[in-house]
């Protein structure tokens, strides 16, 4: 009996037995025999029961009726949880985020292909460079990606159904900065990405209060292990008005002065005013900065200059949602010197999508609205002028005051036996009333010796004259 030829390897990547992926050679146009040979998915992973077994360290793997294009269930799963959070995305990007090691994205397309046999994924179109875009199709798409993503139907959001015809031009820019995030900078010396696609949301709506109009972000980052709890993310293609633009943010400070009743049994006794709290603290409890959650504004499609004066305009407008309140605090020594309060303002950072591209979200390319000069996202997310800075400036202005009085109190060391006195003046020095330290003058005990001594010497002239005139008038 012959032996079966070897099944066709059309993944770039696919899975062992025990997991792994192992890079595998792309298949032969010929080699597609008998694709209906394997029926069960759970078939197209492992060895042929026909008595194939694969050399060692290479993929057992074949197509099957389910699943003709080849692709793995970890990669569908991928995928799918991949446009759960992006909502459409072309496979380029999908293979950037999901599989970045790999030499194309061919892989990604065999899964995309089996998804859209049956109905879970489409694609409604391509970009202007010419990349085909795909999307979740119908409530089954977004059903099997809320399985993959851990999320009801409800918290999925829309399929984006119809963006791909105009190029999805704002959502490949999103696309972007998340990937950026996620892969960090291009550059050679760039740091590294921080988290996953899981730790991403678009299409998050936000209800002002009142049941007024929506903020919805463009993207939610949520990054504990950085220190940044969340991060509300703005992506501008530099097509709307930088008015509309800078009300965005009077909005967020509007959403977050939102109050509502806490849950803390700590604080069942108390009146209900004492009870509320800002809704944000609840979801995030670990944003522990002075201030609201921050945004971030990621700005393109225009040239550096176009960008540079676009971010500045917008700073301008919108000053008063970021600016915070100052507070001067009245001291004699600090020259009308004080702080800023951020209670009540929204934190905003802000770079272009070419910086953090190349750099990666931990670069310094962040310019933080209210303080100079580009920083890290960590950096930047510090409040600039605050408290704690005031503090510092006042301590070192009192350090000084310190330095300056033990130096002028070295000019007034006794001259006599040379100690420095703690006082610049002292009022109780003999009876003769108020004296007046000076430069070159001596300590009370040198002053009244030198009083004593002074007087001494009289009265020993004194004797002395006395006792001359008595010798020449005995």
């Amino acid at each position: 009996m012959s032996t079966p030829q070897r099944p066709a390897q059309p993944d770039d990547s696919a899975h062992d037995i025990d997991g792994q992926e192992h890079a595998v050679e792309p298949a032969e146009p010929h080699a597609l025999a008998e694709p209906d040979a394997l029926a069960d998915p759970a078939d197209v992973v492992g060895p042929d029961r026909l008595g194939w077994r694969p050399p060692p360290g290479r993929t057992a793997y074949r197509r099957g009726r389910l699943w003709p294009n080849g692709s793995t269930a970890p990669l569908r799963s991928d995928i799918l949880g991949a446009l759960g959070v992006l909502k459409v995305a072309t496979a380029d990007q999908l293979q950037r985020l999901l599989r970045p090691g790999a030499a194309s994205n061919t892989v990604i397309r065999q899964g995309l292909r089996d998804l859209a046999l049956h109905a879970l994924v489409a694609s409604d179109g391509n970009t202007k460079a010419g990349h085909k875009t795909w999307r979740l199709e119908g409530t089954a798409g977004l059903e099997a990606a809320g399985q993959v993503l851990g999320l009801f139907r409800s918290e999925m959001g829309s399929t984006a159904r119809g963006a791909g015809r105009t190029g999805a031009q704002h959502a490949m820019a999103v696309n972007e900065t998340i990937a950026a995030f996620v892969l960090g900078g291009t550059d050679k010396d760039a740091p590294g990405g921080v988290g996953t696609l899981a730790d991403w949301a678009t299409e998050v709506e936000y209800v002002l209060p009142g049941g007024r109009r929506k903020v919805r972000p463009d993207a939610v980052w949520q990054a504990p292990e950085i220190g940044v709890p969340v991060l509300m993310v703005e992506v501008d293609r530099s097509t709307m008005s930088t008015e509309r633009l800078a009300a965005k943010f009077f909005a967020y400070r509007e959403l977050f002065r939102t109050k509502v009743k806490s849950n803390d049994l700590a604080l069942a006794d108390e009146e209900l005013e004492d009870r509320m709290v800002h809704w944000w603290r609840r979801d995030w409890p670990a944003h522990t900065r002075p201030g609201y959650p921050p945004v971030a504004l990621v700005v393109t499609d225009a040239s550096p200059t176009v960008l540079a004066n676009r971010q500045e305009k917008v700073a301008d407008l919108s000053v008063e949602a970021w600016g915070g309140r100052w507070r001067t605090v009245h001291h004699d020594d600090n020259d009308g010197d004080g702080w800023r309060n951020y209670d009540d303002s929204v934190p905003v950072v802000t770079t272009t999508l070419q910086l953090l591209t190349e750099h990666g979200p931990l670069g310094p390319i962040w310019w933080r609205y209210g303080r100079a000069g580009r920083h890290s996202l960590t950096d930047a997310l510090d409040n600039p002028n605050n408290k704690d800075a005031y503090q510092q400036r006042q301590k070192a202005r009192e350090k000084k005051a310190r330095q300056e009085h033990a130096e002028w109190m070295r000019t007034l060391a006794c001259a006599d036996c040379g100690k420095i006195p703690k006082e610049e003046t002292a009022y109780e020095y003999g009876l003769g009333g108020n004296w007046t330290r000076r430069p070159g003058g001596r300590c009370y005990p040198c002053h009244r010796k030198h009083k004593e001594d002074q007087a001494a010497a009289a009265l020993q002239q004194l004797e002395t004259a006395r006792a001359a005139n008595a010798a020449l008038r005995p």
